[in-house]
């Protein structure tokens, strides 16, 4: 299983890593069906809050390593994320980013001349030469 790392909470804050564990850890769990993990594989949320006004907005980084390869979700853009000041909503949205992201890399690439399947079969024999 992925290792699961939360950091940037602040004191007042650490209630939530618990809910935010589980939230990563169900990303992992659907990103099995298509990638293979090993044992030092992690997730990693980067958590920021800003207090505007009485409201608390966040910023959420994702981060996983997959088999070496480390694959970042994307710095949101400010003006589109103006209205999220819900941490689980901010988490949700960059686990389900780098999820997309790491599938699409997963996926084989086409080989000339076999289908999917084949094309397949065919990056896992190279793997293992």
């Amino acid at each position: 299983m992925v290792n699961i790392i939360v950091s940037g909470l602040k004191k007042e804050e650490h209630m939530f890593k618990e809910s935010l564990e589980e939230a990563a850890k169900a990303t992992a769990e659907r990103l099995e069906k298509t990638v293979k993990f090993s044992p030092e594989d992690e997730i990693h949320l980067q958590i920021r809050s800003h207090i505007e006004g009485r409201k608390k907005r966040f910023d959420v980084k994702a981060r996983i390593t997959v088999q070496g390869n480390v694959y970042n979700s994307k710095e949101p853009d400010k003006d589109e994320h103006r209205d999220i000041w819900d941490l689980h909503l901010a988490t949700k949205e960059a686990l389900e980013e780098l999820k997309n992201y790491v599938e699409k890399q997963a996926r084989p690439r086409h080989v000339k001349g076999l289908g999917e399947d084949e094309a397949m079969a065919h990056r896992q024999k190279a793997e293992l030469e």
